[in-house]
């Protein structure tokens, strides 16, 4: 057992899938039912029993709640797909904590310290080989925001940049630990590994770490003040110093130095960040939703109705708030957020205790962790580390070194029917990962062939990854069944497409294209009434998207009503010209022949409303870029002086 959960650990950087669509979340959800499954059936060959002490620890117990909570949540709003994978993960996460406390209890927890030395340098190196490997190729891109994408892309085996730096701060205790205690192969180790993470730090620029490793140093300085020696404080100085002068070389040898500069500029204008914006649709949600929440999965569902896309261009879709306390609150309820949220108030205390407890070694052990929650506390203020695998794993074993360190006594007795419950339920959700990796790649594979326009091949894979109770909304929110009825609809097998759009709306009814393409495959059967209904939903939900205004721009065009249509299509949000032209855009075409045809409709005897007009269609035929221009420009003036848009014309070209 020992050696199982030692390789466990140390091996997680290296659970990677590269054919599905996140490269760690379902490979490492399912690597885990896995082990958990396999350490249940060996406790129950083995005849051994879990303890009452780790059950009922209050950890254990707010960590009880949280799931109950979340199932509660779930029966309330309706189980979906997301919401059975988002409970069957944390009751995974609950047994594997079972499991790693009743381990540290019998075996202590410096069994296990060297793989959290491994895991950190098996990342590392992953990082590093992406990095050189792809360096002399990002260097050489010329646009600045192009080579910072490209820098930003490289994120090892964590998926993301900011989850690479984040996994690397929860393991930064332990790694402190062994080089103060361990023998010297695993001193040097441990060093290589911090060194390696620093440096991985300054090209990341991940600036949650940065604020959680200020809050983790004071916090570790305060708690360890009384031993600290002038001798350790010239120590600390020096390496500072060190540390600030490598990093400002090293930023400004790899052309990163101006970028980390914007990172500190975009944190002192937060207001005007997407991400507070993230965090304040979020907190509509749950100020609608308080007691049970919208369900476990469903935030990036429901956030749609919260004005968090309003004025995009719908190509971009949050799959979640990147605050972890405000993810629980709105999908869980109010109960479930005071329960995650306690569970790092008791790690905190109790570590805080076992410090203040504990002599030599220990108290310094205990000192870490501490200073690591507190950071780690930040962290999941502004990023999403819940969501991963490899981050809760690491998360629970130490919080499993807090809870076996303090001794508990209990009167309860633990039921024989504990064990096997378990077992089944964690063989349920090694059933239910597999097939949710299954269909991750295949959902990969159809979008691959979506964007080559291969619709054959698309509704063959979609047809494979398709799975009502378990796999039917991506990791953007979009439905499964959405690409096969765009697959349909290419084909011009248009009810077929239509039945799809319908249960992808069932699905998600909040989803701009979902309900665009549902209202379009209405038009095509002329139930015009309908396609109008669902076209005006997707413009509630995102007010300036501009396929829908074009589509019900053409509807109102058919109809003659121009003046409505020119009000729909000139309150678009579009790209810029030059790309509009680069993605054979049709926005201008539309706009050209919706201005021709109010054109058309206008009689006046006025001979300078006649000559305006007469220039109104030259002007799109020689400067296209400038009549859509003039055009925003000329519906901003309608509605600011409130008149129709012949005046509005006039006055525009009088200013001018």
């Amino acid at each position: 057992m020992n050696r199982i959960l030692q390789i466990f650990i140390a091996v997680i950087p290296l659970i990677v899938s590269l054919s599905s669509q996140d490269p760690t979340l379902h490979i490492r959800f399912l690597f885990l039912s896995v082990i958990v499954s396999g350490m249940l059936l060996f406790y129950l060959f083995q005849k051994q029993k879990i303890e009452n002490s780790s059950l009922f620890n209050p950890f254990m117990i707010c960590f009880s709640i949280l799931i109950a909570t979340y199932l509660l949540s779930a029966f309330y709003n309706g189980f979906g797909s997301e919401s059975t994978y988002i409970i069957l993960k944390l009751f995974l996460f609950y047994c594997f904590s079972l499991i790693v406390i009743q381990h540290v209890k019998k075996n202590g927890y410096k069994s296990l310290l060297n793989s959290f030395v491994y895991f950190s340098l098996f990342a590392s190196i992953i990082y590093f080989f992406q990095l050189i490997t792809s360096y002399s190729e990002i260097i050489n891109i010329e646009a600045t925001w192009k080579r910072e994408k490209a820098f930003n892309a490289i994120a090892g085996s964590m998926g993301h940049k900011n989850l690479f730096s984040s996994i690397q701060f929860l393991l930064l205790p332990i790694l402190i630990y062994v080089f103060i205690s361990s023998n010297k192969k695993m001193r040097i180790l441990s060093l290589i590994a911090i060194l390696l993470f620093i440096t991985a730090l300054l090209q990341t620029q991940t600036r949650a770490v940065f604020f959680a490793l200020i809050i983790f140093s004071v916090s570790l300085l305060v708690l360890v003040k009384d031993n600290i020696t002038k001798k350790h404080i010239v120590y600390l100085f020096s390496s500072c110093i060190i540390i600030l002068g490598s990093g400002y070389i090293f930023t400004k040898y790899t052309n990163r130095y101006d970028a980390f500069i914007k990172e500190i500029d975009k944190t002192l204008e937060f207001t005007s960040s997407a991400r507070y914006k993230l965090y304040n649709s979020s907190l509509k949600l749950i100020a609608e939703n308080p007691l049970f929440g919208v369900g476990p999965g469903n935030w990036r569902i429901k956030i749609w109705e919260y004005d968090l896309y309003k004025g995009t261009l719908g190509k971009m879709f949050a799959q979640r708030p990147h605050n972890d306390f405000l993810w629980v609150f709105s999908e869980g309820g109010i109960v479930a957020g005071i329960s995650y949220t306690l569970l790092f108030l008791i790690l905190i205390k109790d570590a805080y205790y076992l410090h203040k407890r504990r002599k030599n070694k220990d108290n310094l052990f205990y000192a870490l962790l501490f200073s690591c929650f507190l950071g780690y506390v930040f962290i999941s203020l502004v990023d999403f580390p819940l969501e991963r695998i490899s981050h809760n794993i690491i998360f629970f074993v130490l919080a499993s070194f807090i809870i076996a360190s303090k001794k508990q006594e209990t009167k309860y007795t633990t039921s024989v029917f504990i064990l096997p419950l378990f077992i089944i339920i964690s063989i349920y959700s090694f059933y239910v990962a597999y097939i949710r990796y299954d269909a991750e790649k295949h959902t990969k594979t159809a979008i691959y062939y979506k964007n080559k326009g291969n619709w054959n091949r698309v509704i063959k894979e979609i047809d494979k990854a398709y799975n009502k109770d378990y796999y039917e909304i991506e990791n953007t929110s979009t439905p499964l069944l959405w690409y096969r009825g765009v697959a349909y609809f290419n084909q011009n097998k248009y009810n077929k497409a239509l039945i799809d759009f319908k249960d992808a709306y069932v699905a998600n009814p909040y989803h701009v294209h979902v309900l665009n393409n549902l209202a379009t495959s209405y038009e095509i059967n002329k139930e015009r009434i309908k396609a109008k209904e669902y076209y005006n939903k997707a413009l509630k939900i995102n007010p300036t998207f501009k396929e829908t205004r074009i589509n019900l721009a053409a509807i109102l065009f058919n109809e003659k009503d121009y003046v409505n249509a020119l009000d729909v299509i000139l309150k678009s949000n579009v790209a810029y010209y030059k790309k509009r032209v680069k993605n054979n855009d049709n926005y201008d075409l539309y706009l050209k022949t919706i201005v021709k045809g109010w054109v058309n409709s206008i009689q006046t005897e006025n001979d300078k409303e006649k000559k305006e007009l007469d220039k109104v269609i030259k002007e799109f035929d020689n400067n296209p870029e400038k009549a859509a221009w003039k055009w925003k420009k000329i519906n901003q003036k309608r509605e600011e002086k409130k008149v129709d848009y012949l005046t509005a014309l006039m006055l525009f070209e009088k200013k001018k």
